[in-house]
């Protein structure tokens, strides 16, 4: 495979993160096809840079890191040695330094999904290029990806780089917490990548002793000068004491004001956005729900991953125990405390069943069902995306071409609105069941049939298709389950730098959402058991 090398130009670009300035008016050209080292101490900006280059960093008055200045990619015009702009910002590859790679997908899938995004070549071409590139790099394609060593996972995030067939690759720290032996088998694959398939590659990392090997040139992150310099090769060995002791936490302040009143108007402005994206996602409701994926496949896999997660096995086991309890206890309890029991037992014994099934059915069942839908799955979902967020999985999403909010978000919302009606009607049959366990034991005399007139007597309509009032129930579970699909979406999809930021996103999904759940109940009781009546 033969590839027209990209020259990135940059110009002029300033970048402050967290209000510190790290870098000033920096410029520098990365040639095509050629392996560059990016050095710099921890902390001085060099992943930032990377992410910028990447397209993954928008800078905007509420984000924390702001930037201004000129990149531009460059292609050579024909055959000439000129280079011209390329209008719009190409696909580059990204290899990230905690791989970033889908775990509930195989070695194999890892890399198709990249190709099928971003390749217009026939699919059976496709699975044997990513088959080729699997064994050229030595991944093991027969176990799944979660139980890969930090090697492998490694060269299967290089695969899926390569595999893209893009111009550009950036590696970010790709020998971080690798042992010294497995760091020079990374550095030399590395190399031998570059050599076969001819990209731009532009490796960020402060491990200059085991990659500066493989490189064609090294560029620092001078953060003393806040700028970028390419080394000469005869000084490569002095890189240590050219780049000095790392920065403080505090750094050199950028010109934008600081202090207490600005994080919170930050913090305030955040809120506000975050207010109107939520907003604005209620109104596009209908659009999110369109299942436009650019591949039709890998669409429909993430509809059926987040159908287990919503209404798997285990939810399955958990609402069903939730249908026992209620079906028996609402069953036993209303003929055990019967006042005067001996009296007006036998006088109500078919009104009294006739009340159990109607409010087993219209209200108790769904109103159960949904708080621990929001509670289980709506945490599943929200583990699930925060897990992505943190592990980097959603902006490997964005580089080969991927929406994360078609890709992830409108699975969810099929997941709830499909899993939620399921889950409570299964959830009820189990309770049924259970109450007609119950009142046999107590009132075995009267048998099945008896009970089974009475209980459903409330519900049953002439043409025996629906039971009364489903058309409410319907609209009540759909709207729980569209509800605790977005705040499961906004709760998981919000920034995660920390494991616990995870849990904080699953702990304000199971409050929103079971709060929203009783509210949904609650504003639809005032109408439908009026129209009941």
């Amino acid at each position: 495979m033969l590839f027209m090398a990209t020259q990135i130009q940059i110009s002029q670009l300033n970048v402050s993160a967290g209000g510190r300035r790290l870098l000033q008016n920096a410029s520098v050209a990365f040639r095509p096809g050629e392996l560059t080292l990016l050095l710099g101490c921890s902390g001085v900006g060099k992943s930032v840079l990377l992410r910028i280059l990447a397209g993954l960093i928008e800078s905007g008055p509420a984000s924390p890191i702001q930037y201004t200045g000129d990149i531009q990619f460059c292609i050579r015009s024909g055959d000439s040695a000129d280079f011209k702009a390329v209008e719009e910002r190409p696909l580059i590859a990204v290899v990230f330094q905690n791989f970033a790679l889908l775990d509930e997908l195989t070695p194999l899938q890892n890399v198709r999904i990249a190709m099928d995004h971003v390749l217009s070549s026939p699919g059976s071409d496709r699975s044997a290029l990513a088959t080729s590139l699997l064994n050229d790099l030595s991944v093991p394609t027969d176990r799944s990806t979660g139980v890969l060593s930090g090697g492998q996972r490694q060269r299967l995030a290089i695969a899926r780089a390569v595999g893209m067939q893009t111009d550009v690759i950036l590696y970010d720290e790709p020998t971080s917490g690798l042992d010294v032996n497995t760091g020079a088998q990374v550095a030399n694959l590395i190399r031998e990548t570059h050599d076969r398939y001819g990209r731009t590659s532009i490796i960020v990392t402060h491990d200059y002793e085991s990659l500066s090997q493989i490189a064609d040139r090294i560029v620092l992150l001078d953060h003393h000068h806040q700028c970028l310099v390419e080394l000469p090769r005869e000084d490569w060995g002095k890189v240590s004491e050219i780049l000095g002791k790392p920065p403080s936490l505090g750094g050199e302040k950028s010109l934008e004001m600081t202090g207490p009143g600005t994080a919170i108007l930050n913090r305030l402005t955040r809120s506000l956005e975050m207010t109107g994206e939520a907003v604005g996602e209620v109104l596009l409701l209908p659009w999110s729900l369109l299942p436009i994926w650019r591949s039709i496949v890998w669409g429909a896999r993430s509809t059926v991953h987040y159908l287990r997660l919503v209404a798997g096995p285990s939810a399955c086991v958990y609402i069903a125990a939730a249908g026992m309890i209620i079906g028996y206890v609402a069953q036993d309890f209303i003929f055990r405390y019967l006042p005067f029991r001996k009296i007006t037992e036998p006088l109500l014994t078919e009104n009294l069943l006739n009340a159990t099934g109607f409010s087993l059915y219209r209200f108790l069942v769904p109103i159960l069902s949904t708080i621990l839908i929001a509670a289980r799955s709506g945490a599943a979902v929200a583990a699930d995306v925060g897990s992505k967020v943190y592990g980097s999985q959603i902006d490997a999403m964005k580089t080969i071409g991927m929406n994360p909010e078609r890709t992830l978000r409108t699975p969810i919302l099929y997941a709830f609105l499909v899993g939620t009606p399921f889950l409570t009607f299964f959830s009820y049959a189990v309770a049924s069941v259970t109450a007609a366990f119950a009142f046999s034991s107590t009132h075995g005399d009267l048998g099945i049939a008896f009970w089974d007139l009475h209980f459903h007597q409330a519900l049953r309509t002439p043409d025996g298709i629906w039971y009364k009032g489903s058309g409410w129930l319907f609209a009540k579970l759909l709207t729980c389950g569209i509800g605790i699909g977005m705040i499961s979406w906004r709760c998981g999809i919000s920034p995660k730098e920390s494991g616990p930021e995870i849990s904080h996103g699953v702990t304000r999904t199971i409050l929103w959402s079971t709060l929203y759940v009783l509210l949904v109940h609650f504003v639809y009781s005032l109408f439908e058991f009026k129209a009941t009546i």
